[in-house]
C-alpha cells in the first residue's frame, strides 16, 4: 500500500496552480491501487433486508461475544452493498488486513486479520445482483464463533415526502 506523505510544506511554497497539482497528486497516492482494481460482486442498491444469525461454540446466541450486546436479527434499510464490499475487499482497512482473497464458483473467500487476533474466514456466496449470503467464522480466544448474514434486495428506496 502506498504511504501518505504530508503535503503541508508544499502548500506553503506553491502558487495556486501548483497547489492544485499537488493536491491531485496526494489524492492519487492516498488511494490504493486495490480500489481501482475491484473485481468483486456488483449488487443493485436499494432497500435490502438482512437476516443475521450468530453462534458461539456451535450454539445459537443473540449476544456479541466481545461486548455482550444483543444483535438485531433482522434489519431492513437502504444501502449500496457493492460499496460496502469494496471496503471489505480492501487489502488494509484500519488495523485489519484482508488476506488470501480467492474467487470461487459462486462467490469469494478471504481472511481478515485484525491486530494480533485470530483470522476470521469470510465466505460470500452470490445468488444474484439482488441476493447474497455472507458467513464469517473464527475464534475469540478459545470460543469459536460463526455469523451468517442472508441479504436480499426487497425494493427501491423512497425519499420521505
Amino acid at each position: 500500500m502506498t504511504e501518505i506523505i504530508p503535503c503541508q510544506s508544499e502548500f506553503r511554497m506553491a502558487g495556486r496552480g501548483a497547489v492544485l497539482a499537488i493536491a491531485v497528486g496526494c489524492a492519487l497516492f492516498a488511494t490504493s491501487s486495490a480500489s481501482f482494481a475491484y473485481d468483486g460482486p456488483t449488487f443493485r442498491s436499494g432497500l435490502w433486508k438482512f437476516e443475521r444469525t450468530l453462534e458461539t461454540d456451535g450454539k445459537p446466541t443473540n449476544r456479541l461475544q466481545t461486548s455482550g450486546l444483543s444483535i438485531d436479527r433482522q434489519m431492513t434499510r437502504c444501502v449500496d452493498p457493492t460499496r460496502a464490499l469494496k471496503a471489505e475487499f480492501m487489502p488494509r482497512v484500519g488495523a485489519c488486513n484482508t488476506k488470501d482473497l480467492q474467487k470461487t464458483d459462486n462467490g469469494y473467500v478471504f481472511q481478515k486479520v485484525c491486530g494480533g487476533a485470530s483470522p476470521i474466514k469470510t465466505e460470500i456466496s452470490v445468488k444474484s445482483d439482488s441476493a447474497y449470503t455472507e458467513m464469517k467464522e473464527g475464534d475469540i480466544g478459545k470460543i469459536s464463533t460463526k455469523e451468517i448474514i442472508v441479504a436480499q434486495r426487497v425494493g427501491d428506496c423512497h425519499r420521505p415526502t
